[in-house]
């Protein structure tokens, strides 16, 4: 049996909860750290993030907000222009100490021709994105 390709990253971010979500659905905020996205964040608002591939040539990345649950879940499709299907990406936050847990989950690899490998790059590219969430969260609306 052969398993699912899983993305998954989570932090603890030093922040409120309020604050951490502030930074993802506020487009000011969010154009901080994530300057390339934008994202219309209501459910079946669209997500748009244009980028540049490995070889320079410029991409364009799509997708809709499927659930949003303020300060606990946002959910969204994602594909890539060249991708036949779209992924599902899972944004959770609760509280943990000593602030935000951030978990980041995108499923649904196993219906593109090379789920493994682009698994794996987004795996990284998450990280990034969490990285820098989590570097401006902490110094814009961490404790006081």
């Amino acid at each position: 049996m052969v398993r699912e390709p899983l993305v998954e990253v989570s932090v603890v971010i030093a922040a409120p909860t309020e604050a951490v979500w502030h930074a993802l659905v506020d487009p000011d905020s969010r154009a901080m750290w994530w300057s390339y996205l934008d994202l219309d964040a209501r459910v079946n608002g669209r997500l748009s993030e244009r980028w540049s591939g490995a070889d320079g040539e410029a991409r364009l990345t799509t997708g809709r907000v499927e659930a949003l649950d303020p300060c606990r879940l946002l959910r969204f499709t994602w594909a890539d222009d060249d991708w036949a299907v779209s992924t599902t990406v899972t944004i959770e936050l609760t509280r943990a100490r000593p602030g935000t847990q951030l978990r980041v989950r995108e499923t649904g690899w196993s219906r593109l021709p090379d789920g493994p490998s682009l698994a794996a790059a987004h795996r990284d590219g998450w990280g990034a994105h969490v990285e820098d969430l989590r570097r401006f969260a902490e110094a814009t609306g961490g404790p006081r």
